[in-house]
């Protein structure tokens, strides 16, 4: 019997020895939750501001397009945020022969005549037995959602000093050189109100003759600009989402004014908020507060953020 006994303990527990565990469980399981519950708000709000703004500021140097944080008091009980305003890559056109699309909704027309020759590999200059835009690419809600701003870039190279459109992205933007190859851009935004609102930024400078460069085209919703070779070229105001009817185009070298050069690599990107950050319950900001950051990443605007914790400051 007493041998019998042995065995019965070595395959499996005791009763006794199963309390003692869960009572081990137990206790550990409330130091756990003690543990939780003493958590510093602070320390929370700390990390979440600190983890967003991070990701804006490594956004921006990998885009080379600026980014912005926002931190937001709730309404009526509900939860303070802190969220992200990045550009997110729509499409990008290298003009490869051997190229793909994989989404149809990103295919867009490609006119004018190959350059092997280009930036980055091969390019595309207006011309040749195309009867086209050098790009033509048909703008779709499914495909993107612009409502929060855009951003083109491209890379040109000009041959001659001509007057020229380089490019319509719907109704929202317009862009030309002159003579002198200096551009300017025509924006129009749809307003609060409905109506809509059109702003123009015109650059003293020219654009190189002869050298490749990249421009950037920007509309935030709150500003527009132009940038050369990461150097702003001319901003405005524009209050507003971009103008864009259903069933418009982006435009690269119209055929009524073509481009006096070659373009490489074509880039759109959208503005989008990131998923909203939760702040914990008890602590809200003391007003609304905004983080911004350049194209490099360097930080333009770091407010210090002051949170009440039951009404009083922290």
């Amino acid at each position: 019997m007493r041998s019998h006994g042995a065995a019965s303990a070595q395959a499996g527990f005791t009763i006794l020895e199963l309390l003692v565990v869960t009572g081990v469980l137990a206790v550990l399981f409330g130091i756990g939750i003690g543990f939780l519950g003493r958590t510093d708000p602070n320390q929370v709000a700390a990390s979440i501001l600190s983890g967003e703004t991070r990701a804006a500021q490594l956004t921006a140097r990998a885009e080379g397009l600026p980014t912005e944080v926002f931190v937001t008091p709730g309404r009526d009980g509900e939860s303070a945020t802190v969220q992200g305003r990045v550009l997110q890559p729509v499409v990008s056109w290298r003009f490869e022969p051997s190229d793909g699309v994989v989404d149809d909704l990103l295919r867009a027309s490609i006119g004018g005549e190959d350059e092997p020759r280009g930036r980055f590999g091969h390019a595309r200059r207006p011309g040749g037995e195309s009867n086209t835009a050098l790009l033509r690419w048909d703008i779709k809600k499914e495909a993107a959602d612009f409502s929060e701003g855009f951003a083109l870039r491209f890379d040109l190279r000009l041959e001659r000093r001509t007057a020229c459109t380089v490019l319509r992205f719907g109704s929202a933007v317009d862009l030309q050189l002159d003579a002198e190859l200096r551009p300017q851009a025509r924006f129009r935004v749809r307003t609060s109100a409905d109506g809509t609102q059109g702003a123009q930024v015109r650059s003293e400078r020219s654009l190189p003759l002869g050298r490749w460069c990249t421009l950037d085209v920007v509309c935030d919703g709150r500003q527009a600009w132009l940038s050369l070779d990461g150097r702003e070229l001319g901003r405005v105001i524009t209050e507003g989402r971009p103008l864009l009817e259903p069933q418009e185009a982006l435009l690269v070298s119209p055929i009524d004014a073509p481009i006096p050069g070659v373009v490489d690599e074509f880039r759109v990107y959208a503005h989008v908020f990131s998923p909203p950050q939760f702040l914990p319950n008890e602590l809200q900001p003391e007003q609304p507060y905004r983080f911004a950051y350049d194209s490099q990443g360097e930080a333009i605007a770091t407010p210090e953020v002051h949170l009440l914790l039951g009404g009083e400051r922290q």
